[in-house]
């Protein structure tokens, strides 16, 4: 399978909980710093008590989360992995390993403070849709 191009990483953004406020030109923005990375089954995506240095967006394919060995989410298409690793240096409490050849976007933390401190309504969007995401889990 070909690398996605730009137009093709907008598609796969704005399906994206996380950045679905942003308008198609803050999302090629975004796009622009995101490398696809492809993992076969059963490798480790994020490693429990190490820092992550980025997020991760499933494009295709499955990553199980576990904590301790107890499963805690299966990850599938468009679903974000480490969206707090963006802004927060502290190792993951979490394991993530793929259950089948899997696909993702990756936008590395250093690429994303770029792009941010270049885009204030980039920023806004962004921290927007984190505060209400906070605050529904905070209310349930």
């Amino acid at each position: 399978m070909s690398e996605l191009n730009l137009v093709e990483k907008v598609i796969a953004l704005e399906a994206v909980e996380l950045f679905k406020t942003l308008t198609p030109d803050q999302l090629a923005r975004i796009a622009s710093i995101a490398t696809e990375v492809s993992f076969a089954r059963g490798k480790s995506v994020i490693e429990p008590g190490l820092p992550m240095d980025g997020l991760y967006v499933v494009l295709d394919g499955s990553v199980v989360l576990t904590r301790n060995g107890t499963e805690l989410h299966v990850a599938r298409q468009n679903e974000v992995l480490g969206a707090w690793a963006l802004f927060d240096n502290d190792p993951m409490p979490v394991a993530a390993k793929t259950a089948e050849s899997t696909r993702l976007l990756r936008i590395s933390r250093e690429d994303f403070y770029d792009l941010l401190s270049d885009n204030v309504e980039v920023t806004a969007a962004v921290f927007s849709t984190i505060v209400k995401r906070f605050r529904k889990m905070v209310e349930e």
